[in-house]
């Protein structure tokens, strides 16, 4: 069973997930992993992009929850946790320091 990490308010669930380069896995990162199951895409932290030498993939065009919409950089990572690898997942980047595991993963 996933804990609920209570230093998120309310209490989420949240395991630890790491993220790597799909071509260089030896580049890679764990974080806290909060699970998200309102969240369209997966997000990974800024500190990513350099550290896991990635590149952008492709572009999309995403809707905040005030409606402004925003064209952003899309990313290819590998992502594993527990005993489940997702070889090429595309992810978008984000200001937190921790992963947000979206419904494209759920």
């Amino acid at each position: 069973m996933i804990a609920y990490d209570k230093t998120f308010d309310p209490p989420a669930p949240v395991l630890q997930a790491t993220a790597s380069n799909v071509v260089n896995r030896r580049l890679r990162r764990t974080f806290p992993a909060l699970l998200d199951t309102g969240g369209d895409i997966t997000a990974i932290p800024n500190e990513c992009e350099l550290n896991l030498k990635l590149y952008p993939v492709k572009r999309l065009t995403i809707e905040g929850i005030h409606g402004a919409q925003t064209s952003i950089y899309v990313y290819a990572v590998r992502l594993s946790f527990v005993d489940l690898i997702i070889p090429r997942l595309e992810v978008i980047l984000s200001p937190l320091e921790f992963i947000v595991i979206g419904r494209d993963l759920l």
